[in-house]
């Protein structure tokens, strides 16, 4: 009875300890990449990006989403590639009026992506 009880309560310490590490880690990853993204779209917005910038932040995206895989479904990750990817295309025929939206929408898509996936009883039910 008491390895019982004992087994129980490791196995819900190591669920909430698994969720609560999911949530930080996609939580920060997101939080990193907005402030890159925000970067990226004042720099649109002012006319001074090159398409090196937007290079550089599918770098940073690319790094970030190996270990994003993991906690996140290959949907999500998948259109942030389409919206990105699409984004930079523009940057490299300097169409910064069309980039501009494409990037809103990434950071958009930061802010909301976690939000969908933290412990909560709105998630719950």
């Amino acid at each position: 009875m008491i390895k019982t009880i004992v087994s129980l309560l490791i196995t819900i310490g190591l669920i909430f300890g698994v969720s609560y590490y999911e949530n930080t880690r996609v939580r920060n990853t997101f939080s990193r990449f907005n402030e890159v993204l925000e970067t990226l779209y004042d720099k649109t917005e002012a006319g001074e990006v090159t398409y090196e910038d937007g290079t550089a932040v599918e770098k940073f995206w690319e790094n970030q989403k190996n270990t994003l895989h993991i906690w996140l479904p290959h949907t999500a990750i998948q259109e942030i590639d389409y919206q990105l990817y699409e984004a930079v295309g523009y940057l490299y025929v300097r169409d910064f009026d069309s980039a501009m939206p494409k990037i809103e929408i990434l950071i958009g898509m930061c802010q909301n992506i976690p939000q969908s996936y933290r412990f909560s009883w709105e998630n719950i039910l």
